[in-house]
């Protein structure tokens, strides 16, 4: 991460998001004196409720999480799961460019447009039109990967796929605090060979080191970055 970076705002529609996609990464620039700040725009499990699973509210969850990977403030939002396509795009658009002005972050991150979920392509793009040119302060935007969604995605023939050009390497710690965060999430977690399982989050930073010759990392692609 760039030492210009002092405030990092990360957008999710679900809580796990932000750790899945880039928990060790906000653990380590947490750990460098970066402020960071998350917003989640959902705050329920509802899409469980289609199969018989009792919905609950996973803010108690997300605030467990948020303060393992240090992060100092946390905005909980209460669309429902899996449900963001019934709202419109200038609620979900003003929800994050008030969290932008609220906030002031130079940098974003947020989840990928590649990902076969719908709920998250749409706060993908919300965040890049709360981050857009000349309507604030963040100088850059990247999204992150979430391993059963972005290669469900890149598995169903999507026309885009992510494509990382940026990768943060972490350290053993990092990693250990990421699948401690997960942890609160609880049945969130699955077992080997799904990639949400611990095995599979290790696999993935294992994979992604592997890729810049590191033990570690994990990879993004950069929307937008003004240095």
């Amino acid at each position: 991460m760039h030492t210009l970076t002092r405030r990092l705002l990360v957008v999710g529609a679900h809580g796990d998001d932000e750790t899945l996609g880039a928990g060790g990464t906000i653990a380590r620039l947490a750990d460098e004196g970066v402020t960071v700040s998350l917003c989640i725009l959902t705050n329920d499990d509802g899409s469980r409720s289609a199969a018989g699973t009792e919905v609950t509210n996973r803010t108690d969850a997300i605030e467990l999480a948020a303060k393992t990977l240090g992060i100092e403030r946390v905005r909980v939002h209460e669309f429902g799961d899996n449900r963001l396509d019934t709202v419109s795009h200038l609620a979900l658009n003003q929800v994050v460019e008030r969290e932008v002005r609220e906030f002031e972050p130079d940098t974003i991150f947020a989840t990928s447009m590649c990902d076969l979920s719908t709920d998250h392509a749409l706060v993908s793009r919300a965040a890049r039109v709360a981050g857009r040119p000349g309507k604030g302060p963040v100088r850059e935007v990247r999204t992150f990967e979430i391993r059963s969604a972005t290669d469900v995605g890149e598995a169903s023939g999507l026309p885009v796929t992510f494509r990382p050009n940026c990768w943060q390497i972490l350290d053993e710690s990092h990693l250990e605090r990421k699948i401690e965060a997960l942890r609160a999430y609880g049945k969130e977690l699955e077992p080997w060979p799904n990639p949400r399982s611990e095995r599979g989050v290790r696999a993935l930073a294992e994979y992604r080191g592997s890729q810049v010759s590191a033990g570690l990392a994990e990879a993004f692609e950069i929307v937008r970055s003004v240095r």
